[in-house]
């Protein structure tokens, strides 16, 4: 009887452990397949996410680039109406499957009494299909300048005006006392947005040494003739006024462009001379002089902050570098040679309302870089002049004619290049050449030669010889 108890003791033990085995798998089984639900899931969760936050990230980024496309349409309606107020409805800027349905609106504002004006952009994305709760919503704020100057604002004397490489010169009118030379793929004007040209000249005798009649009207004959040359790849679009010209280039080259004449046969340009400063009467105005070293008007040291007093005189070189931030409030003198480069920002100060500084330099102007030169909060700029030249009276010659002026038209005292950003700022070699490369915005570009070079498309912004503004974008915020 005991040796059967003992028997069934041994097998009820050895049947719990079995099942004890199988309890601890099955709850093993459990716990795995627990944390593999929660990993799908969470990882489903993080999918899903991801994918969210991927969508709304490009909708945003669609909802800003329509945001800047209604900046871009608006400032081109301005260029063609400066009373023009903005889009008040909403303009469609892509509606498809896959971007969704973008629209924008923008309105246009005047800054104070000055040439500036505030352009705000909304730009709204919705889904593919419904017109209501946008996915995303961008605004975006610039501020446009078209900065009025004294006669066109691509002015040059006798040494006339080249372009090479494939420069072009846009949005402005063109007065050209000398004569016209395209090279590469340059252009003036575009189909849609034609420019006034018009070409006096006024450049003999031709040669090396002209003697002292230069410069002269010439006959409109001989090698004198059609004083606008162009290589077979360049293009002129407009309505074109040049004296003793009778051909349109070896392409057809001189078209009339949407609103153009093209070429007007038989035309007679007048002369007119670039516009001229009393520089003598700045420098007798003068309150303040300092070195041009002095690190109380450049920065030598940080912190890179400066402010040049109105009626400033600077001995010797300037230069405005680096990370140099620097305020101009009004007339300044410069007896050697300004450099602005670097990432410096040089800014026009409120202070000066619709004044217009004037930056007089006896030796060289040289820009490039990325340096900035802002107008204030009226769209007032400044007006850069370089009045070096080869003559014995240098700097303080007041008429140049003959082998004087010939000589100095070809010697280069205003360099700018680089990607600056100078919106409505004019820039004068009073007695030289203007050298302009690289690309940018401009104000405007005057010189007894004007010398357009590189790749870029210099945008001029000025107030044009028609009479009517073009304007350009001197600042960028995004609002949200």
């Amino acid at each position: 009887m005991n040796k059967i108890r003992r028997i069934i003791g041994r097998m009820t033990a050895q049947g719990r452990g079995r099942f004890g085995q199988r309890g601890f798998v099955m709850v093993a089984i459990m716990v795995v397949g627990v944390a593999l639900t929660v990993i799908a899931v969470g990882v489903v969760s993080l999918t899903s996410t991801t994918y969210s936050l991927a969508v709304k990230s490009t909708f945003s980024a669609n909802a800003t680039q329509v945001a800047e496309a209604g900046i871009e349409t608006s400032l081109y309606q301005l260029n063609q109406n400066s009373n023009f107020t903005g889009y008040g409805t909403d303009q469609v800027f892509f509606n498809n499957a896959t971007q969704g349905k973008g629209v924008y609106t923008t309105t246009i504002t005047n800054v104070g009494t000055g040439n500036a004006k505030n352009i705000v952009s909304v730009g709204k994305v919705y889904r593919y299909g419904t017109t209501t709760n946008p996915v995303s919503t961008r605004k975006v704020k610039v501020v446009a300048v078209g900065t009025s100057s004294p006669g066109y604002s691509v002015h040059t004397g006798p040494g006339g005006l080249i372009l090479t490489g494939s420069a072009s010169i846009t949005n402005s009118s063109v007065y050209v006392n000398g004569y016209i030379n395209l090279a590469g793929a340059s252009s003036i004007g575009t189909s849609s947005n034609p420019s006034n040209v018009f070409v006096s000249n006024v450049r003999c005798p031709l040669g090396v040494s002209p003697g002292s009649t230069f410069p002269a009207q010439c006959p409109g004959t001989g090698t004198s003739a059609n004083p606008i040359t162009m290589a077979y790849s360049t293009k002129i679009y407009g309505t074109v006024c040049a004296t003793g010209q009778t051909s349109t280039g070896p392409n057809n080259n001189i078209q009339p462009g949407n609103g153009g004449s093209g070429l007007q046969a038989g035309c007679t340009a007048p002369q007119t001379s670039p516009p001229t400063y009393d520089r003598a009467a700045q420098i007798a105005a003068v309150t303040t002089t300092g070195a041009g070293n002095n690190n109380t008007y450049t920065c030598q040291s940080w912190p890179y902050n400066r402010t040049w007093p109105a009626k400033l005189k600077l001995t010797g070189n300037v230069s405005v570098a680096g990370s140099c931030n620097l305020v101009i409030r009004g007339d300044t003198y410069i007896t050697g040679n300004l450099d602005i480069g670097g990432a410096a920002t040089v800014t026009i100060d409120d202070s000066v309302g619709a004044t217009r500084p004037n930056i007089v330099v006896d030796g060289t102007v040289t820009l490039g870089g990325s340096a900035r030169i802002l107008a204030n909060n009226q769209g007032t700029g400044a007006r850069f002049m370089s009045f070096k030249s080869s003559a014995t009276c240098n700097p303080g010659c007041t008429a140049l004619t003959g082998n004087d002026l010939y000589n100095s038209m070809n010697v280069t005292t205003v360099n700018v290049g680089g990607a600056v950003n100078l919106p409505g700022m004019i820039f004068q070699s009073y007695w030289g050449k203007i050298a302009l490369s690289g690309s940018g915005n401009l104000g405007s570009a005057i010189g007894q030669t004007v010398d357009l070079s590189g790749a870029g498309t210099v945008l001029f912004g000025t107030s044009l010889g028609s009479g009517t503004t073009t304007w350009s974008i001197t600042g960028y915020q995004r609002q949200f």
